[in-house]
């Protein structure tokens, strides 16, 4: 009778010509290059032990490189390299280290952090707000609100101040503000002359901001100060959730518009802002990451006419998607309150408001979608040392 199978408690150690085999407790294989080891060696001759940047000149390494001694312990991975002119103490690597940055792509895509993609059906908007004075002062309430913007796209904060810029205050409570051709920040009201269609009472489509730009700002901070008018429902869509409707639905245009480079462009009396980009944005893995949908910014549609009727067809599947009820989130915004949410993520929109019937006015800001994930795993760390080894 065989005995059966038992995980060992410990990673085991197999050397090999070129790198290290570990069989995890867990069951799972990992390989690690002898290079690569050496290259991502912490001791403070390689690694400096307070910016924690790598001093050690890579390309110095012999590719070849071999290990004088390998072994590990309960508490890693122990190694002593051949000097070559490159001084070492020796290298370190916790378990925990190796763990977290196994090579092989079913690992990578474990670790992979993905969003939860949402329709009407399963977002609550009390669910996902924060009070502002939680946001302002206390690690524990930005935390919350950084995570609904990280894991839906949207948050939202209540009890705001409703003077001019405070919408500023909270947002470098975050990051610093990321800058446009409209400034540090935007008024939304309507008004005559308009440089753009937000300026006016008119509807505007679920849309992506600034499209045309070739970075498009990340994080969108848009602050309700006065909402006495009729009308101006604000609108989110999920444009996650809407990309993969349409795959699911329709894979040739998913594919086209996932492909497919066009024309968005922004023309005023103060900027020229033209670029090309694909409507939706996918990863190498094939996880959608956002969209770049903006019907007022779009074209002309520059592709071969061949394919301009595909386009064309994909493009309206796709908003009929983003403007059906049940994807679009629709609310109204109360004065003191705000939304935070991913501009590549989420496409925001609103319905038409009668200015005769009372004053709207929202402000509007961005920070860097960068600085934001930034911020929020250091709140994660909790004050832990960021030197992992």
């Amino acid at each position: 009778m065989s005995e059966p199978n038992v995980l060992p408690s410990e990673p085991r150690l197999a050397a090999g010509a070129d790198s290290v085999v570990i069989d995890w407790p867990t069951g799972d294989r990992s390989r690690h290059l002898y290079y690569w080891l050496r290259e991502n060696c912490h001791c403070p001759n390689c690694t400096h032990p307070d910016a924690w940047e790598r001093m050690l000149d890579f390309q110095a390494i012999p590719l070849d490189i071999l290990p004088l001694s390998i072994r590990g312990d309960a508490d890693g991975l122990h190694v002593e390299w051949p000097s070559r002119g490159l001084p070492c103490d020796g290298s370190f690597y916790s378990w925990t280290w190796l763990e977290a940055h196994r090579s092989e792509g079913s690992a990578r895509l474990d670790r992979k952090r993905r969003p939860l993609a949402w329709s009407t059906n399963n977002l609550d908007r009390s669910s996902l707000s924060v009070g502002y004075p939680e946001a302002m002062t206390s690690d524990a309430g930005l935390l919350a609100l950084l995570s609904h913007v990280q894991m839906t796209g949207v948050g939202f904060v209540t009890g705001m101040p409703v003077e001019e810029r405070s919408v500023l205050v909270l947002a470098e409570r975050i990051a610093f503000i990321e800058e446009s051709h409209f400034g540090r920040y935007f008024r939304v009201e309507s008004k005559p002359n308009a440089e753009n269609l937000a300026y006016t009472p008119r509807a505007l489509l679920p849309h992506n901001d600034l499209g045309s730009r070739r970075h498009p700002p990340g994080i969108q901070f848009l602050h309700c100060r006065v909402n006495e008018a009729t009308g101006g429902e604000s609108v989110l869509v999920d444009a996650i959730a809407c990309a993969e409707e349409l795959r699911r639905a329709d894979r040739a245009a998913f594919e086209l518009l996932s492909t497919c480079h066009v024309t968005f462009s922004s023309i005023a009396d103060e900027w020229h802002i033209v670029n090309r980009a694909k409507v939706i944005d996918v990863d190498e893995d094939g996880d959608i990451l956002g969209t770049r949908c903006h019907p007022a910014l779009l074209g002309p549609v520059d592709i071969e006419p061949e394919r301009q009727m595909d386009f064309y067809r994909a493009y309206r599947k796709f908003l009929a998607i983003a403007t059906s009820r049940e994807m679009q989130f629709r609310f109204r915004l109360a004065a003191g309150e705000c939304q935070v949410f991913d501009n590549h993520r989420i496409m925001h929109a609103r319905s038409a408001f009668d200015p005769a019937s009372g004053h709207r006015l929202f402000e509007g800001c961005y920070v860097c979608r960068d600085d934001l994930v930034s911020r929020l795993e250091v709140l994660r760390r909790r004050g832990g040392d960021f030197r992992a080894r």
